[in-house]
């Protein structure tokens, strides 16, 4: 298999001259266009179906508004200090111009690997301003899912921070990667004659992002300025979020929801987001209020894992207003916006459309997803592709109302594409019912992945690594329940000499962390139909046989 030019960029070239988390107060410099949008945002009525004159504005053209109007204004709080708006911008063109040099062109893919916040946003950048098109993958990818996610994208060039598992994947590649262009070094301003690269346009693919919430290979996701700007502006409007907010995140850059709903958030909004690498859930709220944090995004666990939490007397006088994100349980969540304080904004939504259902200010029900957002049609259908009567489960199948707020198909996947909008409906593979006031429920995916940690593992990716295993001859893979809410991996494997320990540690190998299945059970042959598809509802449960080595791992 052979793989485009690969080129390792180590991006040690700057260090925050500002005191970690200790960066100033904060500015209220009066800004025209950022005023404008705001009081756009107040004015507009988010039940008014309408061509949002906001979303024509590009990730390139936000940042060059907010460089000439708040230049050192701290907008980004991260484990490597503060960032201004100056500072992005600097940091990014040092970039643009390394990848210029080595003939990347506009309309490009660049594949990036890069955990670090402060390399995370400059490469983002770097691309949003050169009209590179970025294909951001997870430092843990490995082996297959790495190679397919960089051919699959058409990606000349690999960038690469300085995270030693990025590095080591890329290695262990390196004989299979023939032509291999290695940047060492960007500390120094690259000399760029006679370059063309503008900004893509709203409406041209600038992002493909990796999606496994479907039975396969993992799909890269095409998405415009405009899909990804309306993703921001809906949370922006529904959570009510102004410029006095601070965000705060625990996710990676690599993630659609971090990217968007938190730091482009902050930015249209002129406020400032916390981004913390580490989650600390008996620091949490110390946290918030150390760096004033008004609105947090979560997803999956993260509510339940505060939730246990012993409670503390005065936690509801924390500095945080408002929550908002998916998967926060129905049973706690009333409970937890009284223990801590604050209001939860639950909302419904993926990688391909954004967000779809929200809750709003005064328009919520408890252990829904909200409302229908104003620019997309939604229906639950059952198996026929009928719509199913009131609070009849089925699966949720969405459009768009408005062109361009939604995916444009996925990269190099034709058939696929077609396939997810049979009918003119694009089927999510999300199970869910529509009570009789219209307000949205999820309960569950309908299709082979299991949600995980706040990822979307493939289970026919997991199955593909276990059976390559000299002692596997099938397996299957699917979800049980986690104490923390969402799902753990378990494997059903069969074979006559599987080593458990030996199994996992392979599977370790291969995987990254958040696909390793966490239990593991040997049987000595798999329940099937007569025309031999696995009855993975058969398998529930974790009783049987496990690998104790591994349970070990989980903290």
């Amino acid at each position: 298999m052979s793989v485009p030019a690969v080129a390792s960029i180590r991006l040690r070239i700057w260090h925050s001259s500002q005191d970690r988390w200790r960066c100033g107060g904060r500015t209220n410099t009066a800004n025209p266009v950022g005023r404008q949008c705001s009081e756009r945002s107040a004015l507009r009525d988010p039940l008014s179906p309408m061509t949002d004159p906001r979303l024509t504005v590009s990730l390139a053209d936000l940042l060059v508004s907010r460089v000439a109007n708040f230049p050192d204004k701290v907008v980004i709080r991260s484990d490597q200090g503060c960032l201004t708006y100056r500072e992005i911008e600097e940091k990014s063109l040092l970039i643009a111009e390394g990848l210029s040099a080595v003939g990347v062109q506009r309309g490009d893919s660049v594949a990036t690997m890069v955990q670090r916040t402060d390399q995370a946003l400059a490469v983002w950048f770097a691309c949003a301003r050169s009209g590179f098109v970025e294909v951001p993958l997870n430092v843990e990818l490995k082996d297959e899912l790495l190679v397919d996610a960089v051919v699959g994208a058409n990606c000349s060039i690999i960038v690469v921070g300085d995270d030693p598992a990025a590095s080591q994947q890329l290695e262990a590649l390196e004989e299979r990667l023939p032509r291999i262009s290695k940047i060492e070094d960007l500390e120094a301003p690259a000399v760029v004659h006679g370059g063309n690269s503008r900004p893509l346009g709203p409406d041209e693919v600038s992002l493909i992002l990796y999606t496994s919430g479907t039975t396969g290979r993992s799909k890269g996701v095409r998405l415009s300025d405009r899909m990804t700007m309306r993703l921001a502006w809906s949370v922006v409007d529904h959570a009510g979020l102004t410029r006095d907010d601070v965000l705060f995140t625990v996710f990676p850059l690599h993630h659609i929801a971090a990217r968007f709903v938190s730091v482009v958030a902050a930015m249209l909004i002129e406020g400032e987001v916390v981004i913390q690498e580490r989650f600390s859930a008996s620091r949490f709220w110390d946290t918030c209020s150390d760096h004033g944090v008004t609105a947090i995004h979560y997803l999956g666990t993260l509510p339940m894992m505060l939730w246990k939490q012993e409670p503390i007397s005065g936690q509801e006088q924390n500095s945080v207003r408002v929550a908002y994100g998916a998967g926060m349980p129905e049973e706690i969540q009333e409970d937890f916006g009284q223990r801590f304080g604050l209001e939860i904004f639950e909302l419904y939504g993926s990688t391909e459309q954004g967000v779809v259902a929200m809750s709003r200010r005064g328009s919520s029900k408890p252990g829904t997803c909200g409302l229908p957002v104003d620019d997309v049609e939604l229906q639950i259908h059952d198996s026929e592709g009928k719509q199913c009567p009131a609070n009849v489960v089925g699966e949720i199948v969405v459009r768009n109302r408005e062109p361009g707020i939604f995916f444009d198909g996925y990269h190099g996947m034709p058939d696929a594409t077609i396939e997810a909008w049979r009918d003119l409906w694009f089927r999510t593979g999300d199970a869910g019912l529509v009570d009789e006031d219209g307000y949205l429920t999820f309960t569950g995916r309908l299709t082979d992945s299991v949600r995980r940690r706040g990822e979307n593992v493939s289970a026919w990716e997991v199955e593909r690594v276990l059976t390559e295993h000299k002692d596997v001859n099938e397996a299957a893979v699917f979800g049980v329940p986690s104490d923390l809410g969402e799902e753990e991996v378990m494997a059903v494997v069969v074979g006559d000499r599987v080593d458990l320990q030996e199994l996992w540690q392979y599977a370790a190998e291969k995987l990254p962390a958040f696909a390793v299945p966490r239990y593991i059970r040997v049987q000595d042959e798999l329940p099937k139909t007569p025309t031999g598809r696995v009855q993975k509802h058969q398998l529930n449960g974790v009783d049987g046989e496990t690998s104790e080595w591994e349970r070990g791992l989980i903290r």
